[in-house]
């Protein structure tokens, strides 16, 4: 025989079951196991897809990926700090070594008054930090931000151009909240209805010409992997998808399928 449980206030005696629900421990110790197994727990900055076009209209391609890196090094008030450890705030000689570019000062003075004057980054007398406009630090709500992964950008660095991670970045408000494709309508909820870009079309959204685009492309690797797949379905043209391990606009883990995809080593 099956019991029924119900939920009463014990000091009233009032029989509150219609408004409660009554779950057993093993199932809130089930539900947060899977919560733990589905929650994207790896380090990120957010950027705001709604604004950046701001931000690649007012900067170079290059400037861009030196912005890409720099906003790495938020911390959750906005401000520029030396590191994860180091919470103090980062002075204009540590964004030289951080850019590579103390050989290239009128570069990095130039990045730097471009973005203080559109207030992309802000000057205060405790430091810089970056207008939460374009981006910030900490878990969000909003379906119009994409994740950067700041250990994998930080890396690469050193490995990719400057103008490179800057084309990767006006890429970023194309990226589809559910597949990762790189289209024109990146909240479509039905798959059907998604405008997948083509080569000439993506490379007119970033600014750049279709050859420039493709031969950009085949170069663009993160750590070891490469940045977008290109796709090829029947005789359609060549279609785009970003590398969830590096970009990604959901709170969980990325799908297993869109991982394998990027899976190119011999095991």
């Amino acid at each position: 025989m099956s019991r029924k449980l119900r939920v009463v206030n014990t000091e009233t005696g009032e029989d509150l079951s219609e408004n409660y629900t009554l779950r057993h421990r093993n199932q809130d110790e089930a539900f947060r196991q899977q919560q733990e197994k589905t929650t994207d727990r790896r380090d990120f900055s957010n950027a705001n897809m709604s604004n950046i076009h701001e931000v690649y209209n007012a900067l170079t391609t290059a400037q861009c990926g030196y912005l890409m890196l720099l906003q790495c090094y938020v911390d959750y008030n906005g401000v520029l700090v030396k590191s994860s450890r180091n919470k103090a705030p980062m002075t204009t000689s540590d964004m030289m070594d951080v850019l590579q570019l103390g050989k290239k000062p009128r570069t990095f003075y130039d990045f730097l008054a471009a973005c203080i004057e559109r207030d992309i980054i802000r000057e205060a007398d405790d430091g810089y930090s970056v207008n939460e406009r374009y981006h910030f630090k900490g878990n969000f709500g909003s379906q119009y931000v994409v994740k950067l992964y700041t250990a994998k950008i930080k890396r690469v660095y050193s490995e990719v151009k400057a103008t490179d991670i800057g084309l990767i970045y006006r890429m970023l408000p194309f990226i589809h909240f559910e597949t990762n494709a790189l289209c024109e309508n990146p909240f479509e909820k039905n798959p059907k209805r998604i405008r997948w870009f083509n080569k000439k079309e993506l490379a007119e959204a970033i600014g750049v010409t279709p050859d420039t685009l493709g031969r950009r492309l085949k170069q663009m690797k993160f750590d070891g992997e490469y940045v977008v797949a290109r796709i090829k379905v029947g005789t359609e043209p060549e279609r785009f998808t970003f590398n969830p391990n590096v970009f990604y606009r959901q709170s969980k883990t990325p799908d297993k399928t869109l991982i394998a995809l990027f899976n190119v080593k011999k095991v």
